[in-house]
């Protein structure tokens, strides 16, 4: 047997087992001192008994020491049990306040702009182009109309109009007609100064190619404008719901 091994494994059963062979031993020689034996025989019955039990010993050692003992042995004495600690997950506090939306960008807010713009210029547009179409369009070809329409849209864009442009008569208006449906555009759309219009006026009306520019400047509002098919007006969409009736 390892005697190693025994000594790294049995340190404590020896010890125990040392211990009550002495005591075993010590009582047997008491015994035998009190039955009358001599001290001598007495010894030597001590020594036979410790003897016997280092026998003993060995022989249980031999027989039951690499399952038996190691078993009590754990009983006897338990490691100190570690209890593992749990690996502690990070936590996350919940926020229930609802995230803030990302800030739009300077591009974003730009397009956005543009957008807008572009919207409100297309709805200021259409107001106008509805309002040509209850005072000039019942005059003008439907051909003439549409030139209208397109010379309208240039002038609200601050576009020239173009040079092969077909003048567009019209009948049953009167110069004064036409030099005040000038005049509300240019009110309306609030483009430069009011006689600005009078060259897009000249290029557009065929009727009024021939006269002074200097003259219609001074005839672009008139006071009584009231009795003329088309009046002076600051107000375009409530002129609209007149004329609609």
């Amino acid at each position: 047997m390892d005697e190693k091994k025994i000594s790294n494994s049995s340190i404590i059963p020896l010890a125990i087992i040392s211990v009550v062979c002495l005591i075993v031993a010590t009582i047997i020689r008491f015994i035998t001192l009190a039955s009358g034996v001599d001290s001598g025989t007495a010894n030597l019955v001590f020594a036979i008994v410790i003897g016997a039990c280092v026998v003993l010993y060995l022989i249980i050692w031999a027989v039951l020491g690499e399952s038996v003992i190691p078993w009590v042995m754990k009983k006897l004495i338990k490691p100190r049990s570690t209890v593992p600690t749990p690996d502690r997950a990070p936590t996350s506090i919940e926020n229930d306040e609802p995230a803030e939306p990302a800030l739009p960008s300077i591009a974003e807010i730009k397009e956005n702009a543009e957008k807008q713009l572009i919207a409100k210029r297309t709805e200021k547009l259409n107001v106008f182009l509805e309002y040509t179409h209850l005072t000039v369009g019942p005059y003008v070809s439907a051909e003439g109309l549409e030139r209208l329409r397109d010379c309208i849209a240039r002038y609200a864009s601050e576009e020239a109009l173009p040079d092969d442009l077909v003048p567009i008569r019209a009948e049953k208006l009167s110069n004064f007609d036409l030099f005040h449906f000038g005049w509300n555009m240019a009110e309306y759309f609030n483009i430069g100064k009011k006689y600005e219009v009078v060259p897009w006026l000249q290029q557009v009306f065929a009727n009024l190619k021939e006269l002074e520019p200097s003259y219609i400047k001074g005839k672009l509002y008139t006071s009584e404008t009231k009795r003329f098919i088309i009046p002076n007006t600051t107000d375009i969409p409530a002129s609209i719901a007149k004329l609609k009736g």
